[in-house]
């Protein structure tokens, strides 16, 4: 009952004072809710997320469908988060999510695992031996660069790199990197194709479009209207 009371306090304040869009069953830790208030965050539309200690938010993310995130947690400008069951979680290093990316329901990015070697993959220091200690370990932070669009019911897991302009194809495991401006499915995931031509990546690349503010962006409507070749 508490956390519920806490919550509407938390979006009322939000949607008072500052632009930002917070539906009254959004779920923040306290910590979340003094970072948002202190920031200079536009455009910012978290509906019912469930955010906790830990995340940096940047000017237009959306958030929809109840998407769970945590942790060392970076969002880049204009990132779109759909729920159900979507976790982003960052305990021992970084899940670092660059501008403009699309990530579906259902998705699983977690930068941690359970460390194999020990006795059990049981957590015994937090649950047992009230340690400030972890019995969970990491292969790196999960880095995944602007423009990628991650389908359904796809995992990303500890250390991988994915490159700007991918496409994760539903259901996916990504265990190792991922190529820029290509197209990856199944389990592991394997390159499918490039998503461009050589020379529409150099076009795309040489206009770091992803860069642009929002007035330039509407100033380039033809930009994004325009169909880049993806003859090999």
């Amino acid at each position: 009952m508490k956390r519920f009371i806490a919550n509407l306090f938390f979006a009322f304040f939000i949607n008072i004072f500052k632009k930002i869009k917070c539906n009254f069953n959004v779920s923040m830790s306290h910590n979340v809710f003094f970072y948002l208030m202190k920031s200079k965050l536009k455009d910012i539309n978290l509906r019912d997320a469930l955010l906790g200690s830990g995340i940096t938010l940047n000017n237009g993310v959306t958030f929809f469908n109840k998407p769970e995130i945590f942790g060392n947690v970076v969002v880049g400008k204009y990132t779109s988060i759909s729920g159900p069951s979507t976790r982003i979680c960052a305990e021992v290093n970084q899940v670092v999510i660059g501008s403009f990316c699309s990530i579906a329901s259902n998705v699983v990015i977690q930068e941690f695992y359970h460390n194999y070697d020990l006795a059990t993959t049981y957590n015994m220091q937090a649950h047992f031996f009230r340690s400030h200690a972890s019995d969970l370990i990491s292969k790196g932070s999960i880095v995944i660069e602007d423009d990628v669009w991650i389908g359904s019911n796809s995992v990303v897991l500890s250390g991988v790199k994915i490159g700007r302009g991918a496409i994760i194809g539903a259901g996916s495991v990504i265990t190792k990197d991922v190529e820029p401006y290509t197209i990856v499915a199944g389990n592991p995931a394997k390159k499918i194709r490039e998503r461009f031509s050589r020379q529409s990546i150099e076009e795309l690349e040489s206009s770091k479009w992803w860069e642009w503010d929002k007035i330039e962006i509407l100033k380039n409507e033809a930009f994004f209207n325009k169909k880049f070749s993806n003859d090999q």
